[in-house]
């Protein structure tokens, strides 16, 4: 396995373990992206409580920009349509915490034509620090009520 792919496949780890630690059920794709099936799959599927996240994983340690190819960005909205889920990209750049932008703010941006007609859209380390939520946003918007936030936060404080 390359280096890329190594690094890779350790973020993705990384980031479900994180999910795991804090309660939700993980799955990661062992050939996410790998090219070799015929369905789509995203890297992980993040779950608790009923509810669903689905999440295509990037890391950058040198690059100021994430690259996402636009036709699995499609891909992954349909993934998450089909299971009634929500869909991100999870974005962590070198010394920086992990960043999740929404499909739809993806979609957006294409269809204000920010790719340039391209089949890449690029996200910036800046973009994706003033429009991405915090793992704790993403927690906290995506899979819980108020109420199951003070619950939650008194169940993991109380360990």
């Amino acid at each position: 396995m390359n280096n890329t792919k190594t690094k890779g496949v350790r973020v993705e780890r990384e980031l479900a373990n994180k999910f795991w630690q804090l309660g939700f059920a993980v799955v990661r794709s062992g050939s996410s992206g790998g090219g070799v099936r015929k369905r789509f799959a995203p890297d992980l599927v993040v779950m608790r409580n009923g509810k669903i996240a689905v999440l295509e994983v990037k890391y950058r340690s040198k690059d100021s920009r994430v690259q996402l190819d636009i036709d699995r960005i499609y891909k992954l909205r349909e993934f998450a349509n089909r299971a009634g889920a929500k869909a991100y990209i999870a974005v962590k750049f070198s010394n920086e915490q992990w960043r999740f932008v929404s499909i739809e703010q993806i979609t957006q941006l294409l269809e204000n034509g920010n790719n340039g007609n391209s089949k890449y859209i690029y996200l910036t380390r800046e973009y994706v620090t003033k429009n991405g939520l915090t793992l704790r946003e993403f927690v906290e918007r995506e899979f819980f009520t108020n109420n199951d936030i003070i619950n939650y936060l008194r169940d993991k404080l109380s360990q």
